[in-house]
């Protein structure tokens, strides 16, 4: 190769080989086969391509050249005799003269080498006079604010996003002054660092000639502003660059002519990996919401707005009221918005695991009317539904050094379904899996990357805390700053949270009272708000429910009220007791079943996944839109039933809770229209349970802003009639609970409480979100302990793994043996098999093992029994995990 410029003498991928000793693939040719993805996905993803030329005052192509130009310096870090040490047979190959060389580097520096933060390093040291950088002190890149004649130059700023964006494609974005000095050891040989530096520079110049001359580019002129889409796309692209095989960037180790290379790969190889990913998104042609709907519906409500929202990357917030169509109005405004090239694919977050199940089955049946044949329809949870042999392959990564592969990164992440979500045509997730992409977690970027280039659509977006809340507004910024959009959906807000999520897009919402028109859609694009209102014909027809508020003991149903639930069943009735507390749920689930032969059932969030999907089915099965209603049936359950499941009861009783979660759960009180309901039953009841004082013991835990609970108590209390009516009670009851002024008639603990709230506990909350935002801690990893720690600031943020003790290992609560499984499946085996409890419990285990607990228990009849630090768990299919008191 002597003939050849010195950057054909580096490898970039390799595996040991039983024929040659090694087998490998030149480091240029990694790094234009990862440009070539890059090219082909900008090529068929007109988001992608917005996303960057929205920010550049270049043409498309200068902006398309400038983007592969970075990408194709991803690997620069690999230009260093400490990476290509982790092969010698290669380096050697390679650099036949080195045996004659000097001291080499330790096996200790090469295996703390680090190419993706160290190519960082080495384009500051390399580059120094050309960015007007201090070469003797590139790492202490903060001096400039001592001395502001020293102030970078503005070249290096708009290059520096670029190069952190590339360089962190392994996980962790750093910034450059945060970069430690790489220098080669002073007692290595001083030839290894020329060359190396030789190599580089030759590359960073052989980039410039492939990529920006044929533009009309050159180095002396400046990027554009970098897209925040950057970093996820380079590191997809470096992971499905790296899958390496006879088919796709097979390995080449001789020198030819990078052009006609990259060419190569662009036409054949590039668009095979992305078709083989399954991220290439080819949406039907918009037609109209009907198409969605069921057959012999037509558009109703919100639904008939759709044609009116505008065709342009936005903020859109929805208010309906429950069973309005509200999910088909999204998917009808996202779609018009993905077939017009605003985005690529959707991503459909909601509060829970059982909400995002019962999404799945509704978004499985539309996926072809919007993609096409054979859409990617991915669940953040559950059941693997990416392509099987695309998570299955493995890479055979140098020994000791696999994680810093791209392909095994690739397959890792994947390994959990909870984030393939994001490389989908479709997606389906809990909204936590949304918010982890602006927290410090690794490859949090991939993330963001798969929202920037979707339509976010985020269901019951009342139903967040302050924490996440904070959070929620990070994420609108980002997606914003992408160039994406967002349609939010909720029954009603209050006036405060919207003009909180309208800030978060840059806009500015008038004042409003409690006339604002209802239903709503709100649409802005920064700067102003446009209201988008309903004909008077498609507004909802007044609904009336009789309320029955009672006063007692600890809000729990006294025996006059158990007697009147068994009744009622027995005579054919259908009825929900929503409770606030599982162990309060679980108590009355016993209660019930020794007072009646009725089937009595019980629903909440403490199983692990695969009962509580038996549950979350059998619900469905029994309350919902095709359920048997010939017999009487009583569910049990928490605030898992108020949101999104589509059930219908006869008659409702709930405990206590803040007015907008009451109206979600009334929302499931003759959802349906049925002309058979029992004896009694024949207009919707809500029977309503408060407590005797102002106490709310527990149940001010779980909702900490106990003057909303007192408002909602003394609205329930002086309701007209005892009735309220909807939806006119979305604004009129909602607006003043949550008003911020006092009404004057709050008793003084409720006032002492509320201001405890507001300082001591929402504001740590939103301070909480900030840190966790701008924190430049080193990041944790993207499992899901850690997922459910960083975006659930509430009290059932712990992961507890119950399980068996067996000759063959661990057995787990689904019957899986843990220690047959290989580490990929073993991920997804964790998530399946975890269950969610009370931060409280933390004392009662043993140390975490990578943020989860682990529970060992023995078979107790049809159940499970255990013990840790002197406290006895129960784990059963039908009651979940519990504790004895």
């Amino acid at each position: 190769m002597d003939e050849w410029p010195d950057y054909f003498r580096y490898w970039g991928k390799a595996q040991q080989s039983n024929e040659q000793g090694v087998d490998f693939h030149l480091l240029v040719y990694h790094c234009l086969d990862v440009a070539a993805v890059v090219a082909e996905w900008w090529a068929s993803s007109p988001a992608i391509c917005r996303s960057f030329c929205s920010l550049s005052d270049l043409t498309t192509e200068q902006t398309k050249a400038w983007m592969l130009f970075f990408t194709a310096l991803h690997d620069y870090g690999k230009f260093d005799v400490r990476f290509q040490f982790r092969s010698k047979p290669a380096w050697h190959l390679l650099h036949p003269e080195s045996h004659s060389y000097g001291l080499l580097p330790s096996e200790y520096d090469c295996k703390h080498y680090y190419h993706g933060e160290s190519g960082l390093f080495w384009f500051m040291r390399d580059h120094d006079v050309f960015f007007g950088l201090d070469s003797g002190n590139v790492t202490e890149g903060l001096d400039f604010l001592d001395d502001p004649i020293e102030s970078p130059s503005e070249r290096w700023l708009l290059w520096k996003v670029w190069l952190e964006s590339v360089t962190g494609h392994h996980g962790h974005i750093k910034p450059a002054e945060c970069v430690p000095d790489m220098t080669l050891p002073s007692d290595c040989d001083r030839r290894f660092a020329d060359l190396d530096r030789k190599a580089r520079t030759q590359w960073f110049e052989m980039l410039a000639q492939i990529f920006l001359k044929p533009v009309g580019l050159s180095l002396e002129d400046s990027p554009p502003p970098c897209s925040p889409l950057m970093a996820g796309l380079c590191s997809v692209a470096d992971w499905l660059g790296s899958r390496c095989n006879s088919q796709n960037f097979s390995y080449r180790s001789q020198a030819t002519n990078l052009e006609a290379y990259f060419e190569e790969k662009l036409d054949n190889d590039a668009y095979r990996i992305l078709e083989f990913a399954g991220v290439i998104s080819r949406p039907q042609t918009y037609s109209d919401v009907n198409v969605l709907l069921k057959k012999g519906h037509i558009a109703r409500s919100v639904q008939t707005l759709v044609d009116d929202m505008p065709l342009k990357a936005g903020l859109t917030i929805v208010e309906a009221p429950t069973g309005s169509g509200k999910t088909e109005a999204a998917l009808s405004y996202a779609w018009r918005l993905v077939d017009a090239g605003f985005a690529d694919s959707i991503v459909f977050a909601l509060p829970t695991q059982a909400t995002a199940n019962a999404m799945l089955g509704r978004i499985e049946q539309l996926a072809t009317k919007l993609f096409g044949e054979h859409p990617n329809v991915l669940l953040a949870h559950g059941s693997a539904r990416f392509n099987k042999e695309f998570v299955a392959l493995k890479h055979a990564g140098l020994e000791g050094y696999e994680k810093e592969d791209g392909w095994v990164q690739c397959s890792e992440w994947l390994a959990e379904s909870r984030k393939r979500v994001f490389l989908g045509q479709i997606g389906v997730c809990t909204v936590d899996q949304v918010l982890i992409s602006v927290l410090p977690v690794r490859h949090r970027f991939v993330r963001g990357f798969g929202l920037g280039r979707s339509v976010l659509i985020v269901d019951e977006v009342h139903a967040y805390d302050a924490y996440m809340y904070g959070l929620l507004e990070e994420v609108l910024k980002q997606q914003k700053e992408a160039g994406g959009s967002v349609i939010l959906l909720s029954a009603t807000l209050p006036e405060q949270q919207r003009r909180q999520l309208c800030t978060a897009w840059s806009a500015i919402l008038d004042n409003q009272e409690e006339d604002v028109p209802y239903p709503l859609v709100t649409w802005t694009d920064g700067g102003v708000t446009t209201p988008i209102v309903l004909d008077p014909v498609q507004r909802p027809n007044n609904v009336t429910v009789k309320l029955e508020p009672l006063l007692v003991s600890e809000m729990k149903p006294d025996d006059s009220l158990l007697r009147r639930v068994v009744v009622a069943a027995e005579a054919g009735a259908q009825v929900a007791i929503v409770c606030n507390l599982v162990d309060v749920a679980q108590g009355l689930v016993r209660a019930f079943q020794s007072m009646t032969s009725v089937k009595v059932d019980l629903f909440h969030a403490r199983y692990c996944y695969s009962h509580r999907r038996e549950k979350e089915l059998a619900a469905i099965q029994y309350f919902g839109p095709d359920g048997e209603r010939s017999e009487g049936r009583i569910l049990v359950a928490t605030q898992v039933v108020e949101q999104s499941l589509d059930v219908d009861f006869d008659w409702l009783i709930t405990q206590l809770c803040p007015i907008d979660l009451l109206f979600q759960r009334i929302g499931r009180l003759h959802r349906h229209v049925r002309s058979n309901r029992p004896s009694g039953f024949e207009t919707p009841c809500c029977t309503v349970l408060l407590p005797k004082d102002d106490d709310y013991g527990l149940h001010g835990l779980i909702y900490a802003n106990t003057r909303v609970l007192w408002r909602t108590a003394m609205k329930i209390l002086s309701a007209s009639g005892g009735n309220i009516v909807f939806p006119d009670a979305y604004r009129t009851w909602i607006e003043p609970v949550y008003r911020d002024k006092p009404w004057g008639t709050e008793p003084e603990a409720v006032e002492k409480g509320y201001e405890k709230f507001k300082y001591e506990i929402e504001e740590i909350q939103r301070y909480k979100a900030r840190f966790m935002v701008k924190t430049a801690m080193n990041p944790f990893a993207d499992t899901d302990e850690h997922v459910m720690a960083m975006t659930r600031d509430g009290d059932m943020n712990l992961v507890v793994v119950p399980y068996c003790w067996t000759t063959k290992g661990k057995r787990l609560m689904d019957g899986t043996m843990f220690e047959l499984l290989d580490e990929y499946s073993q991920l997804e085996c964790l998530a399946l098999n975890s269950v969610g409890v009370p931060k409280s419990w933390q004392r009662y285990f043993e140390e975490s093992e990578e943020g989860r607990y682990w529970l060992a228990m023995e078979q107790n009849g049809d159940g499970y029994r255990g013990c840790s630090k002197g406290v006895t768990f129960h784990y059963h299919k039908d009651m979940g995990l519990e504790k004895e008191k």
